[in-house]
């Protein structure tokens, strides 16, 4: 299971996120191929490899053909008393998307943020939200910044979203309606619906956290914590902030790899808890997502079993293993994520094999194994994603891969 951790030690905005997403590694191309896709024009994408404080990151910004940069929202009434005409109702954002050639996952996302945004806009405002108008030509550069995001996390592909406690700033900041303090109005609102941990720096003295990088942080996250000491990091990225704060302005993001089921286990007996429900009305994605959540979250094993419940009604049994000390944090998950009103759960003992892991070199590139073994058996598996991307890369049978590999550590 991968995990994307932000680490918000400066905040967030949507150009911060962007720039260290292609800093992991997103291919910049492919996030302007996929925008193109929104049939909108009048912007250009520039990322830049520079350094800041001796650190090297991604500078992303989305330059406009003409206009202003977004100030937030505006009342529509205020625009037609000064003669302009550029701006985009929230109802033109969420249509111009759903029009769109986007996937539907990346649709389904942004229109969920540019409507969390709008929300609190309305609420700020005291305006009917399909009233809620945004700055200059439609707010181009958020659309492009929020839709972009988007296209970057369904490209990088991880199976779950962590943050940090969220910095802001402090002191005051101007805006389309004047000068307002930090955290803006439209980010205050926003905190009201959701418990998300924010802290101020006061040696910082303007805005952090702007309303799209709380937009984004929201739809995606799904827990705050600090980086737990089984996370492997397998790669990290850094994206630059527009603002000098005197100090280093900067997201960074981990992309993590849960190390919990890579620990070695010297003993040939355990006890586990193995919790079940009976589900028949959440619907299979649903399921999936229960599932994935569970396994990220320590989880032994997760599987169902297809029964026939009350009035004869098809339904699904949920099973998870887990260690004792996960067991109330996992069946609270269990009620997060799933329609189940209540479980019943039992120890069991278990007779296992040993594990190990180890490392070796094929063709220039890192692969994991897993020894176990019981008396005299001995079993090896090599990772499989490692495997598979190196006969990807080289063109090779998955087989061929895992024999040669099996027998590097053999020797």
């Amino acid at each position: 299971m991968k995990t994307l951790y932000l680490d918000a030690f400066s905040g967030m905005s949507g150009d911060m996120f962007l720039g260290a997403l292609i800093d992991l590694g997103i291919d910049l191309h492919a996030i302007e191929t996929e925008l193109k896709k929104l049939h909108v024009s009048g912007y250009t994408l520039t990322a830049e490899r520079i350094a800041k404080s001796a650190i090297y990151g991604t500078n992303f910004d989305v330059v406009l053909d003409s206009g202003e940069k977004d100030h937030g929202f505006i009342e529509h009434r205020e625009q037609e008393h000064h003669g302009h005409h550029h701006g985009r109702h929230l109802d033109d954002i969420v249509k111009l998307i759903e029009n769109s050639d986007l996937s539907e996952t990346v649709k389904k996302h942004a229109i969920s943020i540019f409507q969390d945004i709008g929300r609190a806009e309305s609420k700020v405002h005291n305006v009917p939200l399909n009233e809620v108008h945004f700055h200059e030509v439609g707010a181009l550069d958020s659309i492009v910044d929020i839709v972009g995001s988007c296209i970057a996390m369904e490209l990088l592909g991880v199976d779950n979203v962590k943050c940090s406690t969220i910095t802001d700033g402090t002191g005051f900041i101007d805006v389309a309606h004047g000068r307002m303090p930090v955290p803006v109005p439209a980010v205050a609102q926003m905190l009201t619906e959701r418990t998300i941990p924010v802290k101020q720096n006061t040696q910082v003295h303007t805005e952090l956290l702007t309303p799209t990088g709380l937009g984004i942080v929201k739809e995606f996250v799904s827990e705050f914590s600090s980086l737990d000491q089984n996370d492997d990091i397998q790669k990290v990225g850094y994206g630059f902030g527009k603002r000098d704060t005197g100090l280093f302005n900067a997201l960074r993001v981990f992309v993590l790899e849960k190390t919990d089921s890579h620990a070695d286990v010297s003993a040939t007996h355990d006890q586990v808890i193995q919790i079940e429900t009976n589900i028949d009305d959440q619907t299979a994605e649903g399921l999936g997502y229960a599932m994935d959540q569970l396994l990220a979250n320590g989880a032994l094993d997760v599987f169902f079993t297809p029964i026939q419940m009350k009035k004869n009604r098809p339904g699904v049994k949920l099973t998870v293993l887990v260690k004792e000390q996960d067991q109330d944090q996992l069946i609270r998950l269990i009620f997060k994520a799933t329609t189940a009103k209540g479980v019943r759960y039992i120890p069991y003992q278990r007779t296992i094999m040993q594990r190990s892991f180890k490392k070796v070199t094929y063709r220039n590139m890192i692969v994991r194994l897993k020894v176990a073994s019981f008396n005299d058996i001995k079993r090896i598996t090599p990772e499989y994603e490692d495997c598979k991307e190196i006969a990807e890369k080289f063109d090779l049978p998955l087989n061929t891969v895992y024999d040669e590999v099996k027998k590097l550590y053999q020797e």
